[in-house]
């Protein structure tokens, strides 16, 4: 399966000149954990309402006119859409990162989540279940309920 078949495709995204106090309100407004920070298409980085969280909470500090991208650094690990899941799990893993933009000739295309993987998972596990289920004759008894214990 490809990563861009899971992946969230309306992703919550903010230029680099977007300041720091519209950034934390999309993310309120929005409900999302960040944004992405994009220029012409092309994902920059991933800023989270924790990576400001600090530098808003500070008195001297001016949100309103100081722009994200003195938050970013551009090193952002992405993963292509036709890259399969094994693989995209493995770079979350590797980085040690719970979301990952998708791109595609190098824009962004959606956004994936550990959670999304869970969700995944789980799917894929109630599928194998039935299977069990439906071919294993301990489950052909009369009155046998496996979630009942």
């Amino acid at each position: 399966m490809a990563v861009i078949d899971i992946a969230r495709t309306n992703v919550a995204t903010a230029s680099p000149d977007t300041s720091v106090a519209d950034v934390v309100r999309k993310i309120h407004e929005e409900e999302v954990a960040g944004l992405v920070i994009v220029d012409d298409g092309k994902p920059l980085d991933l800023v989270t309402a924790r990576d400001l969280l600090r530098a808003v909470l500070d008195d001297e500090f001016d949100a309103e006119n100081t722009p994200v991208e003195e938050f970013i650094d551009g090193d952002i690990p992405t993963v292509e859409a036709d890259e399969g899941m094994y693989d995209t799990v493995e770079v979350m893993s590797e980085r040690g990162i719970r979301r990952l933009p998708v791109v595609k000739d190098g824009e962004l295309a959606g956004i994936i989540s550990i959670s999304d993987v869970v969700v995944l998972l789980g799917m894929e596990l109630q599928h194998v279940a039935t299977a069990i289920r439906s071919s294993s004759p301990a489950y052909e008894r009369d009155g046998f309920d496996y979630y009942d214990g």
